[in-house]
């Protein structure tokens, strides 16, 4: 009779472990699941970022390179500008001329501040991508 309950015994404990370990198996691998997906889409977000980041930077270099390219042509322009004012300033005779002279050179001087407001405004500044926002790892769960 002892070996008979002993059997009994050994026999439950062994479906009582079995069927625990199953189930703390399952649970282990969907943890596992769940957490190699969390990896998955971090990684996704952080390679995401890192495309966008390196756009951005892309953006901003030739952004600054056309509005160099604006104020060195504007630079340019208006000293050839300034230069034929002042010749024809000199070569005039009275002082009316000269002050119509000054005064048409002021208003194209205007026109090319203008012109070149207008082209700096039409780029197109680039904008700064977002860090990805931090997930919390998924946690495990401790069952019944």
């Amino acid at each position: 009779m002892n070996k008979r309950i002993a059997t009994v015994a050994v026999l439950i404990a062994t479906a009582l472990f079995t069927s625990t370990t199953s189930v703390n198996a399952a649970e282990d691998s969907t943890f596992k699941a769940s957490v190699d997906a969390w990896k998955a889409s971090n990684k996704a977000a952080k390679d995401a970022y890192k495309v966008a980041s390196d756009s951005y930077k892309a953006g901003k270099r030739s952004y600054s390179e056309a509005k160099k390219a604006i104020n060195d042509k504007f630079k340019a322009d208006n000293s050839a500008l300034k230069a034929s004012i002042k010749s024809a300033a000199d070569a005039a005779t009275t002082a009316e001329d000269k002050k119509a002279i000054k005064a048409s050179g002021k208003a194209q001087l205007d026109a090319s501040i203008a012109a070149r407001n207008a082209a700096i405004a039409a780029l197109t500044k680039p904008v700064k991508p977002s860090k990805p926002a931090k997930t919390s790892k998924p946690e495990k769960s401790t069952g019944n």
